[in-house]
């Protein structure tokens, strides 16, 4: 997606910022007057990535930094009820329930998968696709008490993904139209109740429409780690309008880190393919490793 930069402008593609494109899914509408359950995502405070030689983006509200919004009760481990909401939507961020009195899990997601909602049946298990997208997403898992009394709740999130910023130095083939990244070592499921990528082997997939940009380019790939730490092998393939190769190299044991991002640039052009890294510097998204290629 390009996110209305012209053809002769630098392209910085920034998935927090992708508008979804499908409409939400939502159980009964419950008047507010009648629920006993009301939760809202607390305004927490989100630093965005830092773009290389960009001016600092202040920090945002996390409901307006992520366009979807997933509320999931569940009890006795199976699905209750489920809501999901649009940024734009009147109540976005807010969900009024009426439920039996009970001790209940609830699951809250944030995201901007533009494709759609992941699969939530199993709390254990949420399923994003390459068809959705994958991008930086936040999670809330927990008990909460139902009484006959109405209650509000304030949940805080926290980010699950990993982050990879691929940035292109070198001029651009004319005739190049899209770069895809094809990689593994992390996974596209979510394990919402441990906050860590479930103990699933993906293959995940991004591509990038980049007819008529010019470089530097800058793309950003999301995962979840089983762990703290990884390691991703990332093949980058530049491809023409009728996706023939026009430069391919692969990035092995790409080290990263849960709630962090590394960013790699370099000549993706040049004949010669050198796929060592070497750190050279740091800074905040939670911390930013930046490798050379």
């Amino acid at each position: 997606m390009l996110l209305g930069l012209t053809s002769c402008e630098k392209a910085d593609f920034d998935d927090e910022d992708t508008p979804a494109t499908e409409e939400p899914t939502t159980s009964e509408t419950v008047d507010e007057g009648d629920a006993n359950l009301v939760i809202r995502v607390s305004n927490t405070r989100v630093f965005p990535f830092e773009k290389r030689n960009a001016p600092r983006r202040a920090v945002e509200n996390l409901v307006d930094y992520c366009s979807r919004l997933n509320f999931v009760i569940y009890k006795d481990g199976e699905k209750v009820v489920g809501k999901s909401q649009l940024k734009g939507d009147a109540d976005y961020g807010q969900v009024a329930l009426s439920l039996t009195p009970g001790t209940y899990k609830l699951m809250v997601l944030a995201h901007s998968s533009y494709g759609g909602n992941p699969v939530v049946s199993d709390p254990e298990n949420i399923q994003f696709t390459n068809k959705l997208s994958y991008s930086d997403t936040f999670y809330y898992y927990g008990d909460i008490e139902v009484t006959k009394e109405a209650q509000e709740h304030d949940i805080v999130l926290l980010r699950a993904t990993t982050r990879v910023n691929f940035t292109i130095n070198d001029e651009l083939p004319a005739e190049l139209a899209t770069i895809e990244f094809f990689y593994t070592g992390g996974t596209g499921v979510l394990n919402a109740v441990t906050g860590y990528g479930a103990d699933v082997n993906s293959q995940q997939t991004k591509r990038y429409n980049v007819t008529g940009y010019k470089a530097p380019l800058s793309m950003s790939i999301y995962t979840f780690l089983k762990g703290d730490t990884g390691k991703l092998n990332l093949r980058v393939s530049a491809l023409d309008k009728d996706d023939n190769v026009i430069m391919q190299k692969e990035f092995e044991n790409v080290p990263v880190e849960r709630n962090k991002v590394t960013e790699m640039e370099g000549d993706f052009f040049v004949t010669e393919s050198q796929n060592t890294f070497s750190l050279t510097g740091e800074t905040g998204w939670d911390v930013l490793q930046h490798l050379t290629y």
